[in-house]
């Protein structure tokens, strides 16, 4: 039980930095980015994780959404997310929201935040408030 606990987090994991290595490569062109607050430790993360980088996430690879982790895990994630976040431009928008567990939508262009909602929403909310955010940007370019 204990191996297979470990075996899914270490597979989670790597998703992850998989998943934030290919998304920070490919961000030209991107209008929304979404910044995933999680952590180890955070309980509604280890429920929602899985589902969000199975279910969510995959329904945005041809679109203009990019995916970031913030790894809010102890003071070494942090700091390897912040450089990344700082990267995408997107750092100030998010740095005050600590809380884990989230989503939040930022702006590629103006680097603002857009809105947020919580891993622990439904497949289909979490989907709907992310594409919602993406089509309000592109109305924006349009105008």
């Amino acid at each position: 039980m204990r191996n297979n606990k470990l075996f899914r987090k270490a597979a989670f994991m790597l998703g992850l930095l998989v998943f934030t290595s290919i998304a920070a490569i490919s961000q030209e062109g991107k209008k929304v980015i979404a910044v995933i607050n999680r952590a180890d430790w955070c309980p509604v993360c280890q429920k929602n994780g899985e589902k969000v980088m199975k279910e969510v996430m995959p329904v945005f690879n041809e679109s203009n959404v990019q995916f970031i982790m913030n790894d809010l895990t102890n003071d070494a994630t942090k700091e390897k997310s912040k450089m990344m976040l700082k990267e995408n431009k997107v750092y100030d928008a998010v740095k005050k929201t600590t809380s884990t567990g989230l989503i939040l939508l930022v702006d590629a262009t103006t680097g603002k935040l857009i809105d947020k909602i919580s891993v622990a929403e439904t497949k289909e909310k979490l989907i709907e408030t992310i594409k919602q955010s993406a089509m309000a940007e592109k109305m924006m370019d349009k105008m």
